[in-house]
């Protein structure tokens, strides 16, 4: 089963306090129905009487919604207390396919039917231009959109990143909270109805501290949002 849980608090506009189980897969390995039914009674003695009102499994690497996903999954639910609601952390979802990095729009529309709700993992794109990372941020809200259209009892939050590591997959000059503005803000209020009703949330992704110019564009989003959302709603 999974062997590493960290507990952590994940802000989003609608606030929601988050169990983050991880769990790395080594080559060829896969999850079977009864691992899951195990984790979902672990679980649900560690976390019974605490705070947490939500488990989210990041499972890496999943390059596209594997088959056995849906029982492992469907394991976890039969014994998890109904307290809890139970996420997947995914890749960016993206209509273009990039080994490694996205999963298709199908791999999303999938998932979210095993699951409570997605976290939407938009960072570590690989994208090496504001107006390559803008598009997919445009195509990725689109898509949960659609998503969240189609199934309305469920939400997803996005994960932006808010941290300062220059990386192989992550550009901060151009993957940042900025770019995300920049692309939200000719959005209309219709556009932007199932962020501004908590159906779509955001959750940032930080490093131990953030920067005064993380800081500074986080204030901007969440005052755009306020002035936005007043509107939309």
């Amino acid at each position: 089963a999974l062997n590493k849980l960290k507990l952590k608090n994940e802000g989003s506009r609608n606030l929601e306090s988050i169990a983050w189980v991880t769990h790395r897969l080594s080559p060829g390995e896969t999850l079977s129905k009864e691992a899951g039914e195990i984790l979902g009674i672990e679980l649900s003695k560690k976390l019974l009487g605490t705070y947490f009102t939500s488990i989210e499994l990041d499972i890496e690497p999943l390059t596209k919604a594997e088959s056995w996903l849906e029982p492992f999954l469907k394991g976890i639910r039969k014994n998890l207390s109904s307290s809890f609601k139970l996420r997947l952390a995914v890749p960016v979802l993206s209509p273009k396919t990039v080994s490694g990095h996205f999963w298709s729009l199908q791999d999303g529309a999938q998932a979210i039917n095993w699951v409570d709700g997605l976290d939407v993992m938009v960072y570590d794109s690989g994208l090496k231009s504001q107006k390559e990372y803008s598009e997919l941020f445009k195509n990725v809200f689109f898509f949960v959109m659609e998503l969240v259209k189609q199934s309305p009892e469920k939400n997803i939050i996005l994960g932006l990143p808010t941290y300062d590591d220059r990386t192989r997959l992550h550009d901060k000059e151009y993957e940042n909270l900025e770019t995300v503005l920049t692309t939200l803000k000719p959005f209309t209020p219709f556009q932007l109805k199932y962020y501004c009703s908590g159906q779509i949330r955001f959750a940032y992704y930080a490093g131990w501290t953030l920067s005064q110019k993380d800081r500074s564009q986080h204030q901007q989003l969440e005052e755009w949002t306020n002035e936005i959302c007043k509107k939309s709603l």
